[in-house]
């Protein structure tokens, strides 16, 4: 098994590092949207403040780099499955992983652990840029914590990547769940702005989604040097939502499996 995974590793290793100049591409990418929010902060100077005096004395910048470092993760693990097959499906190799002595399920999970590592060294840049360029103030002790609270929330999102990644299966389309949930995401869950200066209603709304947790959790580990212990509130939810969307997604995959084989459409796209 782990050389398979390793073979899925070297086999979109060699195919991104093709494209050099998308690669060069993203870290510019990276580097405009530090700068972004970096000069947002300037502006609002401390106006945002009173909102985000429970992490100590950090600005707006500090605050946004949180979320947009981190969030890669979330983006993957809710659907990256489902992009896997849509990209197996149009190449026309869905069938072929079907009839692998290894479990179809295994070889999507290990299809999919290249943008785990792409995604862990866009948030290192993301992080290492800020500290070197714009001289963030980050408790890198933290950083084994942040990613156990990544981890966790890797597995909150599983299930719904799964029930994505079902849908993809029967219907060969994007799951309209996934563009609704990652809407609603960058909506709700205190990536860009504190949960705080929304609505009463909509900050109800915010607690039931899994990034909430992980990004308050984050910036408390990164920003103020809480220690695991410190943040366990913000990791039961988490792992209350792995044991509920979990199993749903793993019931969902496999009757979208079976009814796939039984309507005989994996060869179809």
């Amino acid at each position: 098994m782990l050389a398979k995974a390793g073979a899925f590793l070297r086999r979109d290793f060699q195919t991104q590092s093709s494209y050099r100049l998308n690669f060069f591409m993203q870290v510019i990418g990276i580097l405009v949207s530090i700068s972004i929010f970096y000069f947002i902060s300037q502006i609002l100077g401390t106006a945002i403040s009173p909102y985000m005096s429970r992490y100590g004395d950090i600005d707006y910048f500090h605050f946004a780099l949180m979320g947009i470092a981190f969030y890669p993760f979330i983006g993957i693990s809710a659907n990256s499955l489902s992009e896997s097959i849509h990209e197996y499906q149009h190449t026309g190799t869905l069938e072929v992983l079907f009839i692998s002595p290894t479990p179809i399920l295994p070889l999507l999970l290990m299809s999919t652990l290249w943008r785990y590592c792409w995604a862990t060294g866009e948030t290192l840049f993301y992080l290492l840029t800020a500290a070197f360029l714009f001289q963030a103030d980050l408790n890198w002790m933290g950083i084994s914590s942040a990613f156990v609270v990544i981890l966790l929330t890797i597995f909150a999102n599983m299930g719904l990547g799964l029930i994505n990644a079902s849908f993809v299966l029967v219907t060969k389309r994007v799951s309209p769940l996934a563009r609704l949930t990652r809407v609603i995401t960058n909506l709700l869950s205190g990536i860009y702005y504190p949960i705080e200066i929304l609505p009463n209603w909509l900050q109800t709304f915010s607690y039931f989604l899994p990034a909430t947790y992980a990004f308050e959790a984050l910036r408390q580990t990164m920003l103020q040097g809480a220690k695991l212990s410190d943040i366990g509130l913000l990791l039961l939810p988490l792992i209350a939502f792995s044991l509920i969307l979990l199993p749903i997604g793993l019931i969902s995959f496999h009757y979208a499996i079976r009814w796939a084989k039984t309507d005989g459409s994996l060869s179809q796209y």
